[in-house]
């Protein structure tokens, strides 16, 4: 069973690589295989080539894989932190934070220093501004669930939703009172999208997901004995405790960081683990590898799909996973529902 699961992971890590291959093709106007290959050996023949492979399209690959190994992870850690196979990342308010830090910002931004509005700080300021609202987001909905120095999990996901809920009335009543202009770029935003993929952005983002991936496989026989619940996880030595605060700081950094500089995203942290879960199962040696890699390959195509599917012009990536995704989750409900009959 074992060298199944691990054949498993070897073969979607085959399929990851072939996929990112493939969709240096793809995209508004095609290149073949061939032209690729002549293009990076020989990139002074065909220099407009060589500028959309390198500075568009292999950054925009690199970005999806990153993000979607983001999601990937932190979906699984959240749905054993909950253990329960519908959490997903967004729980803890991370999308709801960010998109209210990107809302006040585009009301409110033109009164900050010039540098950091229009002057060279700039392309950082929206990034900063989501990853900031989405930190203290989680920030609040942590200490609203800390009773007496310990993570009360169901008071955790009942305060993300009574936060996620008021700051959706936030996000509503600033967006109404918006400009057309800034009501338009929010609404993009929101919507996700990997095209401000670059150097910059992918270097930003490496160490924050290396970072969450390696905590996830060293915790890996700590989250299993989180599966079978806190009192038996503590028996075993286990220090519950500050191992859902890690969860929490991990999961919180890696998609404040995502949701950042792409947007909302949604379904890749709750639909990919589940798909992984049902193909390897819930050892966390196989699951978080075969969730990282699931995460990369379904935000990679979903991207191929959104930049494809009205070429050249484009639809946000959140568009094609909630299509994707919507059905999915509707699909785990009634499962769940007929598990909870039966």
């Amino acid at each position: 069973m074992t060298k199944i699961k691990k054949s498993a992971i070897v073969i979607f890590l085959i399929l990851l690589i072939i996929s990112m291959a493939l969709n240096l093709t793809i995209g508004a106007f095609g290149i073949s295989t061939n032209e690729i290959l002549n293009t990076l050996f020989k990139p002074e023949e065909n220099k407009i080539y060589y500028q959309v492979i390198m500075d568009i399209r292999l950054p925009r690959i690199i970005l999806a894989v990153l993000v979607g190994i983001a999601f990937g992870i932190s979906g699984a850690m959240m749905q054993t932190l909950f253990k329960n196979p519908l959490a997903d990342p967004g729980l803890i308010g991370v999308s709801a934070g960010a998109s209210a830090g990107v809302v006040i910002f585009m009301l409110f931004g033109n009164f900050l220093p010039n540098f950091l509005y229009d002057g060279f700080l700039s392309y950082l300021s929206l990034p900063f501004s989501a990853f900031l609202g989405a930190i203290i987001t989680i920030f609040i909905i942590y200490k609203l669930s800390t009773v007496y120095n310990k993570v009360a999990v169901t008071v955790m996901l009942l305060a993300g939703i009574a936060i996620n809920a008021m700051l959706g009335a936030i996000v509503g009543l600033f967006t109404y009172l918006s400009t057309e202009e800034e009501l338009k770029s929010f609404t993009f935003w929101t919507m996700g999208s990997l095209a401000d993929g670059n150097i910059k952005v992918i270097f930003t983002l490496i160490p924050i997901v290396l970072t969450t991936y390696l905590f996830a496989h060293n915790k890996k026989v700590e989250l299993n004995l989180m599966l079978l619940g806190e009192d038996e996880a503590k028996n075993s030595g286990v220090n519950t405790e500050k191992l859902k605060k890690m969860i929490i700081l991990f999961v919180s950094l890696s998609i404040g960081a995502s949701v950042a500089f792409c947007g909302i995203i949604g379904f890749i942290g709750l639909v990919v683990p589940h798909i992984a879960r049902l193909i390897v199962g819930s050892n966390h040696k196989f699951f978080i590898p075969l969730s990282a890699i699931l995460g990369a390959f379904v935000l990679l195509w979903a991207d191929s799909l959104s930049r494809t599917i009205i070429a050249p012009a484009e639809l946000p990536i959140g568009i094609i996973t909630a299509i994707l995704g919507a059905p999915f989750f509707l699909w785990l409900l009634l499962k769940n529902r007929q598990n909870s009959m039966a």
